[in-house]
C-alpha cells in the first residue's frame, strides 16, 4: 500500500491548526515541513507547536541543526527526515533521531547523488528523494530525480522510499512505478479548491501504478 502524506508548511500555530484541520479528516499520515531559514530560504514550524492526536506524523527537517527540531518531534512524530547535505555528522544525526524514539530517514536534494547516502543505508529506515529544490510549495518537478528511487531500491530493498516535490496524479504514479513507497504532496492538495478530492486523486493514481520489478 502506497502512502500519501500531505506536506504542511506553517509559520505559526493558527496556520498549523488550519492546515491540519483541512487534512486530518482524510489523511492518516502527515508530513511536517520544518525549515530553519538557513538550509532553505523559508521558515516553517520553527516554534513550539502542538499537534493533535490521530495522524502519524513525519518531520521533514530542512535545517542545519536538526537536534532541537527532533526534540519537538520526539513523542509526537513517528519519524524524522534529515538532509544529508545539511549536517557534518550524518551518522550522529541519524543516531540522534533513534535516541528520541524516531524512525530515521535521510533526504537527498536534486543535485545530490545517491552515493551520498549509501554508507548510511544499514542505519536507516528510509530515504526521501527530493524531486524539487526544497523549501517552497510549487517548485518545478524534476523528472530526472526519479532515477534515484530505482537506484536506492537496488541498494536497499527493505528501505522505505519516499518522493517529495511536484507531486500530482501523473508524477506520483511515475514515482511509484520507479519503486517509491510514499509520496509527499503540498501545493497540489493545499492549492486546490477541494483538498479531499485532490488527495483522493493522488491516492487512486498511486494505487493503480505498477512498481517495476514487483508483483
Amino acid at each position: 500500500m502506497v502512502t500519501v502524506l500531505p506536506a504542511i508548511i506553517a509559520g505559526d500555530q493558527p496556520e498549523l491548526d488550519e492546515r491540519l484541520a483541512v487534512v486530518t479528516g482524510f489523511a492518516g499520515h502527515v508530513m511536517l515541513d520544518v525549515m530553519d531559514g538557513v538550509f532553505v530560504p523559508g521558515e516553517s514550524l520553527d516554534f513550539d507547536y502542538t499537534l493533535p492526536a490521530g495522524p502519524r506524523y513525519q518531520g521533514h527537517v530542512m535545517a542545519v541543526d536538526p537536534s532541537r527540531h527532533m526534540d519537538r518531534l520526539a513523542g509526537v512524530a513517528d519519524s524524522a527526515v534529515i538532509h544529508v547535505e545539511a549536517v557534518g555528522d550524518v551518522a550522529g544525526a541519524v543516531a540522534g533521531a533513534r535516541t528520541r524514539g524516531l524512525r530515521a530517514f535521510l533526504a537527498v536534494n536534486p543535485g545530490t547523488p545517491v552515493e551520498a547516502v549509501a554508507p548510511y543505508i544499514p542505519l536507516l529506515d528510509g530515504v526521501l528523494v527530493m524531486a524539487v529544490e526544497p523549501g517552497r510549495y510549487g517548485s518545478p518537478f524534476l523528472p530526472r530525480c526519479l532515477g534515484k528511487v530505482e537506484a536506492l531500491r537496488a541498494m536497499g530493498p527493505e528501505l522505505v522510499l519516499e518522493v517529495d516535490g511536484g507531486m500530482n496524479p501523473e508524477t506520483a504514479a511515475l514515482a511509484v512505478e520507479m519503486g517509491a513507497d510514499a509520496v509527499a504532496v503540498g501545493s497540489y492538495i493545499f492549492g486546490s479548491g477541494d483538498p479531499s478530492k485532490a488527495y483522493t486523486g493522488i491516492l487512486e493514481a498511486v494505487q493503480a501504478a505498477s512498481p517495476r520489478g514487483r508483483t
